[in-house]
């Protein structure tokens, strides 16, 4: 019986980025679990990076306190 493949909601709300978009990298492994690929710095592709904030980074300003953020300071508003 084929194995039923689990929909990763972090993947489609973005929220895996999240960390990436405070501080540029991922310490607590949030992104990689949400299926992003990293340097072996922990970094994601600038331009994936870029594309992933175009498409999500409105939706991570609703839910960010307001304190810094590196994708805002890289990118521009989304």
């Amino acid at each position: 019986m084929p194995v039923r493949r689990r929909a990763n909601k972090r993947a489609t709300d973005g929220s895996a980025w999240d960390e990436i978009f405070v501080y540029s990298f991922d310490m607590l492994n949030r992104a990689h679990a949400g299926g992003i690929v990293l340097n072996d710095k922990l970094e994601p592709d600038i331009n994936e990076a870029r594309a992933a904030w175009r498409r999500y980074g409105a939706a991570f300003l609703l839910r960010h306190d307001g304190g810094e953020c590196w994708a805002l300071d890289e990118f521009g508003k989304p």
